[in-house]
Parts: structure tokens; sequence; C-alpha cells
């Protein structure tokens, strides 16, 4: 039976149509009711189907799947569904992708179809499926509030009841579609800036024909773009007056495999132009070269700025020689005022260093306060070293102190009141201050204290007599 079932099928794979059943009892000279018992085992092992047509049944080798086993062999979620599109089996991907409970210990489980199924073009592909028709789409769906890309995939099955139905397929490809996008995205960016800017542009195969050109290099080439394409074309000459040759290209190695040269040929408009190229090659990782990559820039520009300023260079060597005499002269002249202000910063150092030491030995203490608009001392800018010994405070402590720091607030308040304003009016004062050490001590001090300005700032000098103790 085995034999005459494979003589059956290979007749069915010579003939590649529909055949009727008359057809094969001529061909095999067996009774009809025979021939129709093995075309009834071979649908229902899913080798042939079969399609009415009116009263007679045409039969062709099966463009569908058999269902046995199927599901074992996709590792990706997959369902079977029926024709009456209820879904009878699925394996645990699918089970754990949709979030379904399935009964391990029964291989079919008749349920609906997942609700993220329910949609209007995947539906009629289900349809189309069941009905004999392949289909591969890409759908967006949304799982368990997550949504996906999925590569879906539909299969026409027949069941084991010979009844038709198809497996449905679902490849999450939510990160390549990611990237895929990304990339297009990418080069569609890439080659319009590539297209748009005034770089002349060129990419080459290993065997140096063109596969790539800008608008720019074929405008400077005076060429179209199917005339440079695939072509060994070389349309710009090197400055030692030979051609663009492959000479060039062959000195990129994997140890050296960026290059600069230049060019220099004439545009359209009559001109001399100048290009400057960056070329640069890309290796495999076995070393062979895959491409090469050339960037033209033109230089111009800069060409005709050198050769200006080659002509500048021998004006102003003329004008250096003829000035020479009286820069000399200039800088003597220059030399004697520094010395002499030079002169004058050591006489005027000295003198600061005098005035200090003379400040700082003086007995009694003094302070230096700046002082603000209202004529009242604010910030210590110098202080002696009796005014250290006295207050108990550092030379840096002090100069990081305020006058109300070194005083009571009720004799700042009364010293506002008294005498404040007798400073503003820039005149010479004598006082009964009151003093407190950084130890919080106060003391009774007896003030004369004086204005003036340093550097256009009024500051306040107020010289110190304390009581002896």
């Amino acid at each position: 039976m085995k034999n005459f079932e494979s003589s059956i099928l290979a007749y069915f794979k010579e003939k590649a149509r529909e055949v009727t059943i008359r057809e094969l009892v001529d061909q095999f000279d067996l009774n009809r009711n025979t021939i129709a018992k093995y075309l009834e085992a071979l649908v229902r092992r899913g080798d042939i189907e079969v399609r009415n047509v009116g009263m007679s049944k045409l039969y062709q080798i099966s463009s569908r799947i058999s269902a046995r086993g199927i599901l074992r062999l996709i590792m990706d979620p997959a369902c079977i569904i029926d024709s009456e599109r209820t879904m009878i089996s699925y394996n645990n991907a699918f089970s754990e992708f949709f979030s379904l409970q399935q009964n391990s210990k029964k291989s079919q489980t008749l349920q609906k179809i997942p609700e993220e199924f329910n949609q209007e073009d995947l539906c009629d592909a289900i349809i189309e499926g069941i009905q004999g028709k392949k289909t591969e789409e890409i759908q967006k769906m949304k799982v368990s509030g997550r949504t996906y890309v999925l590569h879906i995939k539909i299969l026409p099955l027949i069941l084991e009841d010979n009844t038709f139905g198809c497996v449905v397929i679902c490849r999450d490809e939510s990160h390549v579609q990611k990237l895929s996008i990304f990339l297009e995205e990418s080069e569609g960016r890439y080659r319009a800036i590539v297209d748009d800017q005034l770089d002349l542009v060129c990419r080459r195969a290993p065997d140096l024909t063109l596969s790539y050109v800008n608008k720019a290099y074929c405008d400077a080439a005076r060429r179209s773009i199917d005339d440079l394409l695939d072509n060994r074309l070389f349309p710009f000459v090197l400055t030692n007056l030979s051609n663009e040759t492959k000479s060039v290209y062959r000195q990129i190695t994997e140890d050296n495999p960026n290059i600069e040269f230049e060019t220099k040929d004439v545009s359209s408009n009559g001109q001399v132009r100048w290009l400057q190229w960056k070329l640069r090659g890309f290796f495999s990782s076995q070393g062979e070269i895959l491409e090469y990559h050339a960037i033209g820039k033109d230089i111009t520009s800069l060409k005709r700025c050198e050769e200006q300023i080659r002509i500048f260079q021998q004006s102003l060597e003329y004008l250096v020689q003829e000035r020479t005499h009286e820069l000399q002269e200039s800088n003597q002249k220059l030399v004697e005022q520094l010395m002499i202000q030079e002169k004058k910063e050591i006489s005027l150092k000295e003198r600061e260093l005098l005035l200090k030491s003379i400040f700082n030995n003086i007995t009694d203490p003094c302070l230096l306060f700046e002082q603000n608009d209202n004529g009242e001392p604010s910030r210590i800018i110098e202080a002696n070293n009796s005014a250290c010994h006295v207050l108990q405070y550092s030379h840096e402590e002090l100069l990081s102190m305020v006058s109300t720091d070194i005083t009571t607030e009720n004799y700042w308040n009364e010293y506002l009141n008294s005498y404040a304003n007798l400073l503003a009016e820039n005149k010479h004062i004598r006082y009964s201050g009151v003093g407190k050490r950084k130890d919080g001590k106060i003391f009774h001090i007896e003030i004369s204290a004086q204005r003036f300005k340093i550097r256009k700032k009024s500051v306040v000098l107020m010289i110190g007599k304390c009581p002896k103790e």
C-alpha cells in the first residue's frame, strides 16, 4: 500500500496540476473505489488536498503543512487556529507571551484567539491563511501594556480531522525594527548631508571603479553621475602634472590608511582651481581593502592668499630694511624711558617699605579703615604690630575683620551719632573710645582719627592711646 501511495504522489508531482479520480483510474488501471480510498488516506495525512467543483472532486499536491508536531518545531510563540477561528493548540512560548494558562497534560486546549489578534488586518490574514494563503507582515501589537513590533507569519495547515486551519507564528522584532528604522534614518541623513555639501565626495571599490559621487563631484568633473559611476575615471590632475592615477590609491595600506594630496585643474569658468583631497581606505579584519573614501575641498582661495602673502612678504622685507634704523632709534629711546621708570618704581617701593616700617614701629595702636559713603569706617585694610598686640589678633585676622568686630555695639551706636559726621566732613577729631579684645575683654582708649584719600578711596587712620593699667 505504501508503494502504491508513493506512486500516486509521484504522479501528482509530475503533473503539477489538479487531477480527477477518472484520470487516476485510467493511469493505474484500478477501480474507482480503490483509488478513492488511497486518496482519502493521502488527504488525511495532509499530502494532498481536495477541492469540490460541482459534482466533481479535484485533487492536487497539498500546499499546506501537516499540523502533527509542528508546534514542537517552532521556538517562537505560535498557535494553531481551525476553520471556526478557534485556537486549538499553542506552544509554551505563546502561552508565556500572551499570559495564557496551559494545561501541560493536554496537547490541545480549545480557546478563543487572544484579544490582541482582533485587528482588522490580522483577522483578514488569518481567514486567508485558513483558505490556503501564506501571509507575512509586520504588525504592532500591545501585549500586557507593552507595545511590540511582531513579524507575524501565517501558514495554511491541514488538521488531523482533515479540515483546514492555519498556524500563526509571532516573532518579536521590536529591537530589530528600532535598529532598522535608526539605520535607515541615519543613512538618509548621511546621504542628504553628503549630497548637499560643497566638498567633493567619492567612494571607489577595490578595483578603483567609482561606486558613489555627490553632486559637487559631478559638477567639478563636468560629467553626469551615470558617466562616472562604475567607471575607473580620474577627472582631476595632481599638482605634479601627472594624472590622478591608481598609484595614489595604491599607497593606502592597513598601516597607513590615510593620505592627503592636492590636485590642480581648470574650472568651467576658465579659472585655475586647487583641490585638497583626504583619502582613506577601509579594510576587512583580514586586511583586505574594502573601499576607498575621498573628500576633496576647494582650496583655491587659500592658494591665492598664499600667493598674496608671498608678495606681501617681499614688500614687507623691503619696508623692514627701510625702517630698521628708525626702529633701532625708537628702541633706544624706549630703553632709556624704561630705565627711568624702573628707577622711579624702585624709589616708590623703597618709600613704601620705609613708610610701612614706620607704621609698624609706632608704639601706639594704629588701624587703617575703609570709609563708606556715610562716613562710617568699615573694613580694616591695615594694622600695625601694636594694634595686633593690644587687640590680641594676628595681622591676618585683623585684615579680615570690620570696625564693629573690635568694639561694643553700644559704643558703635554712640560713635555713629557723635563722631561719624565729623569724619565725613574731613576733619581731624579726638575722642574717647571703647575697644574689645579677642578674649572679649573691654578696654578704654583715646583715639585720634583723620580721614584722607588713597587712590581716590576715602580711608580713616585711627591712632589709639591706651591708658596705663
